[in-house]
């Protein structure tokens, strides 16, 4: 909304924003002033509530004392009281009833156990002598509800106790109350806890001395708990001794606390700021967070107390609590006022819009009909034109009021009716109609709406008329066209059916061609590499052993053009389907490089891998199009960097459903490649240039497989490169993890271990230290950078990483010799090392390229780990299997006679009887007539007269005698399209391998079908 449209719109609802504006400024005078008045009449309530509860607790407390006191004066009023006197001073025996004191003693004890029969707060009454140390007379306590009387031998000595002193030298006729306090027996304070507090009298004898002391204990928790019964949930009650000590407080801790001689005073609680009746209520900032409310209460009139002090509190947030929750109502009050007031301006002021509104929208319709090109007439429901715009009188010469709309135009019955239903029905309708004046004829199109005329109280029917004389010369040319089109489209159509057939038809010759290429290729290299790799085997010169190497080496290499060429038009035809299977990809990663390493080893390169930054290593993919992948990077690298490094990098990126994104970075410091070459780089048959190919040969195919190849898997290849600078070039690839997956664990070989790096070459340091930190728990503070073997330094370290070729390397080993508790790593060419040193027992030599499996086994060897590793794999240089097939028989079906023979002498040293056949109808007839019992049939896939799938399948129809009808058939193809494997064990083909066959291969599958004993697997 720009600032004209803003303007507009506030110049259209000015009148609620006014009004909206003077109702906020009276709603904060009204809230400002609601706020001081609430905060008003909350204070004043909550103080009156205070003083309620403090009147009411007082009367209540001492209406309590005065019933004990009350109490005390009628014991006090008994005959026992001074016929024990009389008896005391008269040999104990009362002058004036002859009554011995005994008696006495029974019947004032009997009073006291009434006393407290009836009255369940009095814990104990005693009379005791001033005289002999304050000793009891009479002793009666109440224990649990139990009224039991001290017997003469168990009642003790007061005279020391501060209430009988105190009692001692009242005036005539007063009462001591004591302070309420713990009770206490002998001296001590009784447990448990009893609060008790004590009522006495002074006795006097018939001669005014002070004679004995009548007292009673009465239990204090019923008079305390009656101070909070009935007390408001906002407000809190304290009972103070006379020195402001806590008495009751709501926390149980301070009651009583100075008995314990840790006393909590009034002023640690509170201050005089708190007091209720001095507190500004409208200091919104410094309110305190209790406020409070206290009286005195004291005795006169012959009552000796110690003043106490009876305080009710109460949280001032309680206080704003309220005021907050009727400020709250009262806003929302306020507020629903204002937003009915607005609604109400709002309806006011919608009202006078649209009536201005509808003021422009008839003018505004008014004109636009008057300059319409259309003829717009309105039409009574006689017919008759009550209204027409300019263009309907000039066009028709209309008459208002006289002509009538059925007259002017000609139009069909159909159309008459229309017209009828839209003037009579109320409904609308559309039709055309020819209009003939005295020049030409004219086509329109009329379209009745019905409109009710509210003043007229009746329904009229409004006709649009246009003009559509140039349409229907449009539509007849229209016409003609489309008769044109549709004689063009039938014939494009025809053509495009053709070309689709023409493409179907490429498309399939296309892959046939493939499919035939791989077989007529892959048949002669089969004999060529067989006949290469059985030639390995024989006694040569070392002569012809190097032209067999260098004839071997040739031949590889076409087979690897040819792989690539044939990949390249599988992936071309759609027809390369992924191997998904389980496999540990850090193994198989480790295998890779280790195999590769020689290529760069050859050139002085330092060859690294790293895989610390993988946590899952079983996944579920094609292990081999990502070997396929990663050989293609890698023999790159090796082949285009003279000197520095080589490196793979391993990583992984947790995706959603199990999936996980792998990524692999091949960096290398290498010749490099220029900006402008890198757009190029993955295109078909393409090099950075000519001289590229000239100097390091290749086809060009390579990369741009490898990136069709991990786009089928998921991911992509990017580059980054600088010339004369390296490349990195980043492979990714969306895997599954394996269920359960296969976890990257870490071992704790290296923890609180120190380890000292010698290398000569930083970036082998920098690989070696990020391995031991992911894997064995290495800490970065126990990581030395040992430049060379000092004397102060043979003895910091668990474990030395020392190069092969540091010129200290025998000071190593003799270090490593003398010293057992050094462990010594050996980082280099272990054969090289072994023939000129002899290494110590806990030295071990490890050759590069350092991967995880390997340098966790050695680690565990050095430091004699018996934590769980990775089973250690030795390397080996190659697989051969020797059977023994003397009682076997097979039959090989193909029609390349040297192929035949290739097989032959794969098989020639396993004592196997082999027959061979040229195509499958002389294999059917060696089958029908033959008295050899075959155990298997080698069967090639394309053959002239009868291939290898319609053999095949006459085989299983038992059409060579029902004894081969179940006989294992192995498929021998040069294909490698996908679903070739599928065709194969679809017709009943047992098994399927691939031209050129390999040793190893061969055998393999004879052994596992022919179940034959294996003799030495190596």
């Amino acid at each position: 909304m720009d600032l004209l449209q803003a303007t507009n719109f506030f110049y259209r609802h000015k009148l609620p924003f006014v009004a909206l504006l003077v109702l906020i400024s009276l709603a904060c005078v009204a809230i400002i002033k609601f706020e001081f008045d609430t905060r008003e009449d909350v204070y004043a309530r909550t103080l009156e509530q205070m003083k309620r509860e403090l009147t009411t607790k007082e009367d209540r407390f001492t209406a309590t004392l005065r019933e004990n006191i009350s109490a005390l004066n009628f014991l006090d009023a008994t005959p026992p009281i001074m016929a024990i006197m009389r008896a005391t001073n008269d040999k104990n025996i009362d002058p004036v009833l002859g009554t011995p004191i005994s008696a006495w003693k029974d019947r004032l004890a009997k009073i006291f156990s009434g006393f407290m029969t009836t009255d369940n707060d009095l814990a104990q009454a005693r009379y005791i002598y001033v005289g002999q140390e304050g000793k009891e007379v009479v002793r009666v306590d109440n224990i649990n509800g139990e009224v039991k009387r001290i017997a003469e031998t168990d009642l003790q000595l007061k005279g020391h106790r501060d209430y009988m002193q105190i009692t001692k030298g009242l005036p005539n006729g007063h009462i001591y109350v004591s302070p309420i306090n713990y009770n206490r027996e002998n001296g001590h304070i009784q447990i448990p806890y009893v609060s008790t507090y004590r009522v006495s009298k002074l006795v006097r004898d018939l001669y005014g001395e002070p004679f004995a002391v009548l007292i009673v204990n009465y239990y204090a928790d019923d008079l305390l708990n009656g101070l909070v019964e009935n007390t408001a949930d906002i407000f809190d009650v304290y009972l103070l001794n006379a020195d402001q000590q806590f008495i009751y407080h709501p926390n149980e801790a301070y009651r009583f606390s100075f008995e314990s001689g840790n006393a909590r005073f009034w002023k640690q609680e509170f201050s005089t700021n708190q007091a209720m009746d001095q507190i500004d209520i409208f200091d919104f900032m410094s309110l305190p967070e209790k406020l409070y409310l206290k009286k005195v209460i004291q005795f006169s009139n012959g009552i000796d107390m110690k003043p106490l002090t009876l305080a009710v509190s109460v949280d001032t947030q309680t206080m704003l609590h309220e005021i907050k929750s009727k400020r709250y109502k009262f806003i929302a009050m306020l507020c629903l006022i204002i937003i009915a007031v607005i609604v109400l301006f709002i309806i006011y002021q919608r009202d006078i819009s649209r009536k201005l509104e509808l003021s422009f929208f008839k003018e505004k319709n008014s004109k636009i009909i008057e300059s319409s090109s259309d003829a717009i007439i309105m039409v009574t429901p006689d017919g008759t034109i009550c209204n027409a715009n300019q263009t309907a009188k000039e066009f028709f010469s209309i008459k208002e009021k006289e002509t009538n709309f059925d007259n002017l135009f000609n139009y069909n019955d159909e159309d008459f009716q229309g017209i009828a239903q839209a003037i009579k029905h109320n409904e609308r309708c559309s039709f055309e109609a020819i209009y003939i004046d005295e020049t030409q004829c004219h086509y329109f199109s009329i379209t009745l709406a019905p409109i009710f005329d509210a003043l007229k109280k009746q329904v009229q029917v409004a006709a649009i008329i246009r003009n559509i004389n140039s349409l229907k010369r449009a539509q007849h040319q229209l016409e003609q066209l489309n008769e044109t089109l549709e004689e063009k489209v039938q014939n494009r159509t025809a053509e495009l059916e053709e070309a689709t057939k023409q493409a179907l038809a490429a498309s399939k010759a296309k892959s046939q061609f493939v499919a035939n290429i791989s077989h007529e290729i892959r048949t002669p290299m089969n004999g060529v590499l067989g006949m290469l790799e059985m030639l390995e085997v024989e006694p040569l010169t070392i002569q012809q052993k190097q032209y067999l190497h260098y004839a071997n080496s040739s031949a590889q290499s076409l087979m690897t053009l040819i792989n690539d060429i044939l990949d390249f038009s599988k992936i071309e035809a759609g027809k390369l389907d992924l191997d998904y299977h389980e496999f540990d990809v850090v193994s198989v990663c480790n295998d890779l490089m280790t195999s590769m390493a020689v290529q760069g080893q050859k050139k002085g390169l330092e060859v690294l891998f790293d895989s610390s930054l993988v946590s899952h290593r079983g996944v579920v993919g094609d292990s081999h199009r990502l070997k396929q992948i990663l050989n293609n990077l890698l023999s790159n690298a090796f082949k285009f960097t003279h000197q520095g490094f080589v490196s793979l990098h391993l990583s992984e990126r947790k995706m959603l459903d199990d999936n996980v994104l792998l990524t692999f970075k091949v960096t290398d410091t290498g010749i490099g490649i220029s900006k402008g070459s890198q757009k190029k780089l993955f295109d078909v048959f393409t090099q950075e240039d000519s001289s590229t190919t000239r100097h390091y040969g290749g086809s060009g195919l390579g990369l741009s497989i490898s990136r069709k190849l991990s786009q089928l898997m998921g991911g992509d290849i990017a580059v980054e490169s600088e010339k004369g600078q390296g490349s990195c070039f980043t492979a990714t690839v969306l895997m599954t993890l394996s269920q359960p997956s296969k976890s990257n664990s870490q071992t704790a070989i290296l923890a609180n271990k120190k380890v000292a790096f010698s290398l000569l070459y930083e970036p082998l340091k920098q690989n070696l230290i990020s391995q031991l930190k992911s894997f064995t728990q290495l800490e970065e503070e126990n990581i030395t950078s040992l430049f060379s073997l000092e004397k102060e330094s043979k003895s910091k370290f668990d474990l030395i990483v020392v190069d092969q070729k540091h010129p200290q390397i025998s000071d190593f080993i003799d270090l490593a010799s003398q010293n057992s508790d050094i462990k010594l790593l050996v980082i280099g060419l272990v054969s090289a090392l072994e023939k000129k040193y002899l290494l110590p027992a806990n030295a071990v030599a490890m050759s590069k390229p350092i991967t995880q499996d390997e340098l966790i086994y050695r680690l565990a060897t050095l430091f004699k780990y018996e934590g769980q590793i990775l089973n250690h794999k030795d390397r080996v240089e190659k697989e051969i299997v020797d059977v023994d097939f003397c009682n076997r028989s097979i039959l090989i079906v193909d029609d390349n006679l040297i192929n035949i023979e290739v097989s032959k002498a794969i098989l020639r040293d396993t004592n196997i009887n082999i027959e061979s056949a040229g195509d499958g109808i002389e294999a059917l007839e060696i089958l029908k007539n033959t008295d050899t019992q075959f155990d298997l049939i080698l069967m090639d896939c394309q053959m002239p007269n009868m291939n290898g799938y319609d053999c095949t399948k006459q085989i299983r129809y038992g059409n060579a005698t029902e004894r081969f009808q179940d006989i294992v058939i192995i498929a021998m193809t040069a294909s490698a399209m996908a679903g070739d494997r599928e065709k194969c064990l679809s017709v009943g083909m047992n098994d399927y391998i691939t031209k050129p066959i390999k040793q190893a291969t061969l055998r393999n599958k004879l052994v596992m079908w022919l179940n034959a004993d294996n003799t030495n697997l190596q």
